[in-house]
Formats: structure tokens, sequence, C-alpha cells
């Protein structure tokens, strides 16, 4: 499909895999692309302290296993296959890049993990797909969730485009319930995937283990030039995992998280930046059937309340200044929060931390006007005893660290840092005042990483909760974050 200009990952077609063996499944990634200028770039990491078995099957819009010219840039070693089966170290991780030649065209699909060890002691991951053209590239982060339904937030206003893939990982075929409303919580559109986007030949349902991929103003006409929210339930009996895609003129793209099971925990967004020519949106989604209220405040490095200059797009809320936000969302409804300040003022950096008495959650869009590169801050509400980022210092791609003490008291944040193989190369601590926020370049912070690969690994201190981001900065400066693994 082409979007202005730029072949676009998405494809129109949806059909029976191969699965783990033995192993457990872990879960699925719902979208990757190969051959045509894509690579999506698979990154599996081992959190566990035991050796663990994994086995990655690739697989085609029809649920068949779909082999793919794959490099393993950690030997130096290629192969064409479908299942990469791998014998992970502890803490170790594990890299293969599906790529092809640029002169076919891109084939699209997506991915399901199997390992040993699964959970927070397991095996984890996630992918990143790559547009060579433009150095485009985008996350996909690993959905582990077998929720009733999964929520995209999406905005197709000022000439942004959405689209949406949508994996149907059970055993047995599956119609997949849609639903879309507008931003204020009204429907707008219904049907079920993939009846509704008029396939040639019409199809009513994605095989077992099939996946699709639309453009949602294509599909469904009546999402053009509106803000809202898309939801996908999962079939009585089924599991699906679902990735919304964010185009951005000129020809940007990150990725929209899925939400799904949100409580009223609440939770942290652990970096913002406003003035110097970055803006920042925030996002909130009541995913409940009743309103609810949702509390935004905002943080300097320092841990003080930090005043954003705050605009609001869907028009209904005047423009202020504020540390602290509190609106009440209708049921269904999203809020839209975008923060930009002056492009002459110098760069402000922070966090944000949500608080609600109902189901919102939400994210962050963080952007950088000057190229119109974007990437996503999920809402972290897990509270997990420690968090890992796996980065990649190798050819001349740098790693960016974001972290946040989301507690009143300082703390300082024992770092574990290791190599591809699991092997630790530093150890340090972050010190963070009550509420604080820091931000770094990862070889920077800690010289041992320049030129390799490898993870680092954040403890939360006793009683404290922090929130991580890992940000991933290609030499063409396409910037896109890396999920924080929970462990």
């Amino acid at each position: 499909m082409v979007i202005g200009g730029t072949t676009f990952l998405l494809d129109e077609q949806a059909g029976a895999a191969g699965g783990g063996g033995n192993l457990s499944f872990v879960g699925s990634m719902p979208h990757l692309a190969a051959e045509g200028g894509w690579v999506t770039t698979f990154t599996l990491v081992n959190k566990g302290s035991a050796a663990a078995q994994s086995s990655l099957d690739l697989v085609d819009d029809n649920g068949n296993l779909l082999a793919l010219p794959l490099v393993f840039p950690q030997t130096n070693t290629s192969a064409t296959t479908a299942e990469i089966n791998q014998t992970i170290n502890p803490n170790a991780s594990f890299v293969t890049q599906a790529t092809g030649p640029a002169s076919t065209n891109y084939v699209v699909g997506s991915a399901q993990l199997y390992a040993t060890a699964t959970g927070l002691n397991g095996v984890d991951g996630f992918a990143i797909f790559h547009y060579n053209p433009s150095n485009q590239e985008a996350v996909v982060p690993m959905e582990t969730r077998n929720a009733p339904s999964y929520l995209l937030a999406f905005d197709n206003t000022n000439g942004v485009l959405t689209g949406v893939a949508v994996a149907n990982i059970a055993s047995s075929s599956a119609a997949i319930p849609i639903t879309i409303r507008n931003d204020a919580g009204a429907i707008v559109a219904n049907g079920s995937i993939p009846s509704s986007l008029n396939l040639t030949p019409p199809e009513s349902s994605l095989n077992a283990n099939g996946h699709t991929s639309f453009v949602l103003s294509q599909a469904f006409p009546q999402t053009a030039n509106i803000r809202g929210t898309i939801e996908l339930d999962t079939p009585p009996g089924g599991q699906i995992s679902a990735l919304g895609i964010r185009y951005t003129p000129p020809g940007t793209t990150t990725t929209i998280p899925a939400l799904a099971q949100v409580t009223a925990a609440g939770g942290a967004m652990a970096h913002l930046a406003v003035n110097g020519g970055w803006q920042t949106t925030f996002v909130l989604v009541n995913t409940g059937t009743s309103a609810a209220s949702a509390t935004l405040n905002f943080y300097g490095d320092n841990g003080a309340p930090l005043p954003l200059p705050l605009t609001f797009p869907q028009g209904a809320i005047a423009s202020q200044s504020a540390s602290t936000l509190t609106e009440t969302i209708a049921p269904n409804a999203s809020l839209w929060i975008q923060s930009t300040g002056s492009a002459a003022a110098a760069l402000v950096t922070g966090s944000a931390q949500l608080s609600t008495n109902g189901n919102v959650g939400g994210f962050v869009i963080f952007r950088y006007n000057t190229n119109g590169q974007e990437a996503v801050v999920p809402l972290e509400s897990r509270n997990a005893p420690a968090y890992v980022i796996a980065y990649d210092n190798t050819s001349g791609t740098a790693t960016g660290i974001a972290i946040n003490n989301a507690s009143a008291q300082p703390v300082n944040v024992p770092a574990t840092l290791r190599d591809g193989n699991g092997n630790t190369v530093a150890t340090g601590s972050i010190a963070l005042n009550g509420n604080g926020h820091t931000s770094f370049v990862l070889a920077t912070e800690f010289p041992q990483t320049a030129g390799i690969l490898g993870t680092v690994e954040f403890d939360a201190p006793a009683g404290a909760t922090i929130s991580v981001l890992g940000i991933r900065s290609p030499p063409a400066l396409t910037f896109t974050t890396l999920p924080a693994l929970a462990k």
C-alpha cells in the first residue's frame, strides 16, 4: 500500500502455521515486514538465571509458516527459515534480522514466540521494522496478554494516518469484532475483521494464526479527519494481538500501544520533552463505561512540579500553563493534550504521573518538530521489581535511556549492564530525587556499552516505584522507543 509516495508496510489480505513443539507460548508480535526494502529485527532476551530454549515462528497472512532470509549479526551468519530455534544463555540477548532483496515485493505477517521459560524470569522480546529507503522504523512490542479486548487510540487529523495490524493467534479461524468510536465516545462504525475490509475475494474470518493489516481511514471512511479509538474484541475461546501504526507528514512512522485490561491504577510516563523544537502529546483514554476523573502531574528532572504550556486540540478546554491537570473523561472517550512551548527556548525534560478513579489508560507521543520524528512513551503501570532494556550500540546506533522515580522519597536505582552473551560489563546506580527524572546516552554514561549490544537492568529500590524507557537513535536520527521488559 502506498501512502504519500511511501510504501506503507500494510497488506490487504488475511489463513495454519507451525507451533512451538513442547515449548510454552510466550507471546505474539502482530506485524513484520521483509524484502522490498523492509527489514524486521527481532530481539529476544532471557531474563532468567538459567539457559532457556526458544522458538520464534514467522507466519504469513494465511497462517502458514513464512520462510524468510535471515541474518544473525552476533555470529555473522545467515539462513532462510521460518522457525528460529535458539538456546539463550542467562541474561543474554539474541538478535536476528528478516531481510531479503530490495527488488522484490515486500511480504508481511506476524511472529510467535515459544520458550521453556516464560513470565518475569523467562524469555521476552520485541521487533523493530525498518524501511531502508527512508530509514524510518518503529517498534513492535510483544503481546503477552490474553485480554478480552484491545484498544488503539487514533488521530487522523492534519494529514496523519493510522494503520492497524491484527493477528489471530488461536488454533482456529475467527472473525474479530471491531468497534470504532470518535473522541467523545460515540460509535461511528462497527463490524468484524476481515469482513469489513472489502477484500477481493471477500473473507469472513482470519485463518488460524492468520494476519491482516489496513489503513483505518481507507477501510472505514468514517474515521477520516477525526480522533477516536478502535476496539478489537477477542473472539470467545480465542486469542489475538493488535498494533497501531501512526504515519505523520512528512513520512515518519511510530507505533501506537494497544491498551488492555486497564484499571484505576494509573501509572508513570518516563519521559517528556518540551521547547527547543520538541513537542509532547499526552493521550488519555477512558476504557470504562462510566465517566472517570484523570489527573496528570508533571515533574521536572529535579522532582519539582513542572508547569507546562498546555493546549487542547479537541477545542473544548482553554489553553493554560499548569503542573497539574485534572479532567473528567466520558465513557469510551479520549482526551488529547499537547505541550509545545517555544522553539527558541531551552529544552525541558521531565516525566508525568497519572492518577484516576476509573479505567483510564494512555501514552505519550514526543515529537521533534524540526524533522517530524516521533516516538511513543507507554504508561507504566506494572510496578515490576526490575526493568530490562535491550540496547544495540553497533553500526553507529546510539541508545538513550530515560528513567523516573514515581515515589516521593529520593532513591538510588541499581543498574547492571550486560553484553549480548549475558556477561556483566558494568554496574552502577542512578540517583533520583523524589519524583525525579533523568535521561542520558547509554554509552556516555557507561562507556563499556559502546560498540556492542546487550541489556541494561534497572532494579526498583525497596518501597519505590520507577519507570524506564529506551530510545534507539540510528545514524539517520529516525529514533524510536525500546520497550521496558519487566523482570
